[in-house]
């Protein structure tokens, strides 16, 4: 039994770890140039998460983790969960930012 163990070939699992990373690396780079505190921490858990969720593959599995496997796939399941919500959290916190407009200057509060 165990858990489910996706059988990708390894220029699959490499397609997905570089399209996974370049997705990373764009959102960083947008929080960079036009972050806010509401958008960088889903951007935060994005970059935390991602490396287990796309560097646990079956092969590193197999090599580095062989009596470990059931944990480490465990691992990797919940690091896709988390990397996925975290996204989507971005995601829309990204549209309300983008979408609201800005407070009209004559309603800010100067002392």
């Amino acid at each position: 039994m165990g858990m489910p163990r996706w059988n990708f070939s390894d220029a699959v699992e490499t397609r997905i770890r570089i399209t996974s990373l370049l997705i990373t690396v764009c959102i960083m780079l947008f929080e960079y140039l036009n972050g806010d505190s509401s958008t960088q921490y889903p951007a935060m858990y994005i970059c935390v998460f991602i490396f287990p969720a796309v560097y646990f593959t079956n092969r590193i599995q197999t090599k580095y983790f062989p009596y470990m496997k059931e944990y480490v796939q465990a691992t990797r399941i919940a690091a896709i969960i988390m990397t996925l919500s975290s996204f989507g959290v971005w995601c829309y916190a990204t549209y309300l930012r983008l979408s609201i407009p800005p407070m009209p200057s004559h309603l800010i509060y100067n002392q």
